[in-house]
């Protein structure tokens, strides 16, 4: 199997005012798929047994270099807006993967140092099942 560069990501957050490339400023990206699991030990087990419970959704969250003239970015990705991201891990081509993640942003945060680029982090909380396909 062959490896590939974090650069070839897509993803984009698609919202009620359109769609929003986000790999082109990206520096980290993080999704984190939860789910709650049910204790189903009993009798004579000597270690404790699970399945699978409910999904719990994830954590999403995006770290990227902030651009002058922001103000769509921001915008779209404000507090409680909801959408749907798109990430692709290895970009667009044919047959390559790509999640669909119904999510909730958590609006953003800034990290402006003095003698740096300034940053923008923001977080998604998932909230619903995520879809699996190629593109």
């Amino acid at each position: 199997m062959t490896a590939f560069s974090g650069s070839a990501m897509y993803l984009a957050w698609i919202h009620a005012g359109g769609t929003l490339v986000l790999n082109t400023d990206f520096r980290q990206f993080d999704w984190t798929p939860t789910l709650s699991l049910i204790d189903s030990t009993a009798g004579a087990d000597t270690f404790r047994e699970y399945i699978g419970g409910i999904g719990e959704g994830g954590d999403i969250s995006l770290s990227c270099v902030m651009q002058t003239g922001s103000t769509a970015t921001i915008s779209a990705l404000a507090r409680a807006a909801v959408g749907t991201i798109l990430y692709g891990p290895e970009g667009t081509a044919t047959g390559k993967p790509k999640s669909t993640i119904p999510a909730i942003s958590k609006g953003p945060a800034y990290s402006q140092a003095y003698d740096d680029v300034v940053e923008f982090k923001v977080s998604w909380q998932q909230s619903a099942a995520e879809t699996n396909a190629g593109w």
